[in-house]
């Protein structure tokens, strides 16, 4: 089993037209609670929320039916924990909601656990360029390992490149996977792609951050679109058994994703690890 961040029942007015991404139950993950309301997790007489429904580190959970995806038992569960948020979100941004199509010019800005999945996504889709933007060195190599054709440390030159590549046309799509969304790369999404251009936002910050600002005339004389995206416009129940079936049949790299292992004892290291930029995905192994 794998347990996904977003549940799905299955009949709402979302789950029932294709969008489980967008289930009605998605409602409660902040709080943490249970779909009906309830709570799994008590101290002194308080109830406390667990992550997404589901928990974090915890070796054994209650979590509820609808964020639970059953897989083939034969997949190496220390891998396939990777379908539950990353590897769908950013392959599905570029090709759900982003839309990318054989020969078409990508830019993915951010090389992390969603980003490095965009990177694979735009490629398996089979875009002609995929350029990575993103200020570690290390994570523009494991890009370029996984897909990109171009990676680049800021914004300014992966634009310039694209402006060169495409012969003044810029990309057809730009993926905001950043680990903290703000107006610099949203602005700069936005004057990467061409006309008729899409820039799908995957990336996160405080709700009350104002992060695009844009001319409402300059995206209609150009076409541009901008749009949102959660877990990429993937379907939890159907997507996350199909990616491990890529995986499976050696069509998405997975285990190349983890850079390193830890204990829960280890924890704190992983997370300096991820400030530093050392890795690009890190999972906890209960022994």
């Amino acid at each position: 089993m794998v347990c996904c961040f977003i549940p799905s029942c299955g009949a709402c007015r979302y789950c029932s037209t294709g969008r489980q991404n967008l289930c009605d139950m998605g409602a409660t993950i902040l709080q943490g609670c249970m779909p009906d309301g309830s709570f799994r997790f008590h101290s002194g007489g308080t109830d406390y929320g667990g992550f997404c429904m589901l928990g974090t580190f915890a070796e054994r959970a209650t979590v509820s039916q609808h964020s639970v995806v059953k897989v083939d038992d034969w997949l190496p569960l220390e891998t396939a924990v990777l379908a539950g948020c990353g590897v769908p979100t950013g392959w599905a941004t570029a090709n759900y909601d982003g839309g990318v199509r054989a020969g078409d010019t990508v830019v993915v800005y951010g090389i992390g656990g969603v980003g490095i999945n965009a990177v694979q996504g735009a490629a398996h889709a089979g875009a002609k360029y995929v350029v990575a933007v993103d200020p570690v060195e290390f994570k523009r190599e494991t890009a370029l390992k996984l897909g990109a054709t171009h990676a680049f440390a800021t914004a300014d030159e992966a634009m310039a490149k694209i402006a060169e590549l495409t012969w003044g046309q810029m990309a057809d799509q730009a993926l905001i996977t950043v680990g903290d969304l703000g107006e610099a790369v949203t602005t700069a999404a936005i004057n990467t792609v061409g006309k008729g251009g899409t820039v799908v936002i995957a990336a996160m910050a405080r709700l009350e951050d104002l992060d695009v600002q844009v001319s409402g005339t300059m995206l209609a004389l150009f076409g541009k679109t901008i749009k949102g995206t959660l877990f990429g416009g993937a379907n939890p129940q159907y997507d996350i058994v199909r990616l491990l079936r890529l995986y499976d049949a050696g069509q998405l790299k997975l285990d190349e994703l983890i850079t390193r292992r830890y204990t829960l004892e280890q924890v704190n290291e992983g997370y300096q690890d991820l400030r530093d930029g050392k890795n690009i995905r890190g999972v906890i192994v209960h022994r």
